[in-house]
């Protein structure tokens, strides 16, 4: 990003036309200029042999191990939800794992009740497919995220997702935050056939209930692409326990960009490519990751409950 007169970073993104559905406004960004920064999303890099999995037959509960086979790195975006293994998690923040490469991630567990892989193959391929993660179609709700950021612990993490699952009465053996979806995946649906993506799309402005919610931002459309989705089901997930309709808060955007540009930026433990910044201020809290002074991720919160 550019500095401008008064100090203030301009962002890498301009702003689409809200789009409304029920409680949710969303807002498309696109990209403020073509992206230098080569990478593929976690769903595609699956498809193409990237493995997560335990660290190790134990398992540790907040670090998950990323086998990256690929000739080009991988954007894991935080929030994103993984699959299997002993327990369902989610990422804590946004990496770029290198090309051939074996790195170790920062997760949150979303399934308290197991501790256990699901099966025991007898074949040494069904062992290993038991024993690795399957990106979810989805990522955390906002609220959650935003938690997280603000410093929420493991414990708090289960919390929310427990308090969620009781005023929903979307119940699971192993208090899997999965069910929150699965309970809800009509009205998510709908969610996401009204709210599509665009051409050339690079991230979006949540709005919920007349309040801005969060920002999420990736460089590359076609990252985007996989990523549009998993964000808007969180999204919906925390929409449908709001109001159905509410104003525009229209002057957020101008607001949301002045903040993001004025609030401080602090290093963050590095990332194995690029450099981690968080973003923190009295009004807002966030994390960018910058490849080459390029902006390749940006994640922002409002502070408190949105």
């Amino acid at each position: 990003m550019t500095t401008i007169a008064d100090g203030t970073l301009a962002v890498p993104f301009t702003f689409g036309t809200p789009q409304p559905f029920e409680s949710l406004w969303l807002v498309p960004l696109f990209a403020a200029g073509e992206p230098r920064a080569e990478y593929l999303g976690l769903d595609e890099a699956v498809a193409h042999g990237l493995v997560v999995r335990e660290v190790d037959e134990a398992g540790a509960v907040n670090s998950l191990v990323v086998d990256n086979p690929l000739d080009v790195p991988v954007l894991l975006y935080e929030g994103e939800e993984l699959v299997g293994a002993k327990q369902n998690r989610i990422l804590d923040g946004s990496t770029l794992v290198p090309a051939k490469a074996r790195t170790v991630v920062a997760v949150s567990c979303v399934e308290r009740g197991r501790w256990a892989y699901r099966s025991r193959a007898r074949d040494t391929v069904s062992q290993a497919s038991a024993r690795s993660f399957t990106p979810a179609p989805r990522a955390a709700y906002p609220d959650l995220r935003r938690a997280k950021h603000e410093g929420a612990a493991q414990g708090e993490v289960w919390q929310s997702v427990a308090a969620k699952a009781a005023r929903l009465d979307a119940h699971s053996a192993t208090e899997a935050a999965e069910q929150l979806y699965v309970s809800r995946a009509a009205p998510l649906e709908k969610f996401l056939a009204a709210l599509p993506r665009h051409d050339g799309q690079c991230g979006a402005v949540a709005c919920i209930g007349g309040r801005l919610t969060c920002v999420d931002w990736v460089s590359r459309s076609d990252a985007w692409a996989s990523l549009h989705a998993k964000l808007v089901r969180g999204y919906a997930l925390d929409a449908i326990e709001q109001p159905r309709r509410a104003p525009f808060p229209s002057r957020a955007l101008a607001l949301l960009a002045l903040a993001v540009g004025r609030a401080p930026r602090f290093a963050a433990p590095a990332g194995k490519i690029g450099e981690i910044r968080r973003i923190e201020d009295e009004r807002i809290v966030g994390t960018e990751l910058a490849v080459d002074g390029e902006v390749v991720t940006l994640t922002a919160f409002p502070r408190g409950r949105a």
